[in-house]
């Protein structure tokens, strides 16, 4: 049967989206590296227009999951946020686990749940929100979390 270009669905348009005003967004991402037993957490934290504020890349020990990974990605940016005196912000990620998980009230009983909570009551926000986006327009902070393979512990670039 030959395919016509009805038959073919669109693709779907992924794009990162400016935060609301008054507030920056910050993208967090992990990946692992299983060959060197170590893992990479990428966060980059950006304006209302697109523009970088900071951005990090970290190598840590691999933990036991790569849903660990991510909540510690996200914990990371939430700590990172802190340090550098942002209080509002919209804290987005490509794991839709650990994303819900931030969203609810109650804390996850999940393995990585303590470290969500902890770094959700750690801080002095006045606003934040989560949200999901699919891994193509996290690509910057995906990008940096590999680039972590070849970063001795932890580096941090400012605008």
């Amino acid at each position: 049967m030959r395919r016509t270009q009805m038959d073919t669905p669109a693709p779907t348009c992924v794009a990162w989206h400016p935060p609301p005003d008054g507030c920056v967004k910050i993208n967090f991402d992990g990946a692992t590296f299983k060959d060197i037993n170590k893992a990479g957490l990428g966060i980059v934290i950006r304006d209302g227009f697109g523009q970088v504020m900071a951005s990090l890349s970290e190598q840590i020990q691999l933990p036991y999951s790569s849903d660990l990974v991510e909540a510690m990605a996200a914990a990371k940016a939430i700590y990172f946020a802190a340090e550098l005196g942002f209080s509002s912000y919209v804290l987005e990620g490509d794991s839709e686990l650990i994303i819900k998980a931030l969203k609810k009230e109650e804390d996850s009983l999940a393995p990585f749940g303590h470290i969500l909570a902890a770094a959700k009551t750690s801080t002095d926000v006045s606003c934040i929100s989560f949200s999901h986006i699919r891994r193509l327009g996290n690509s910057v902070a995906h990008n940096l979390a590999k680039h972590a393979r070849h970063v001795a512990g932890l580096k941090v670039w400012m605008e």
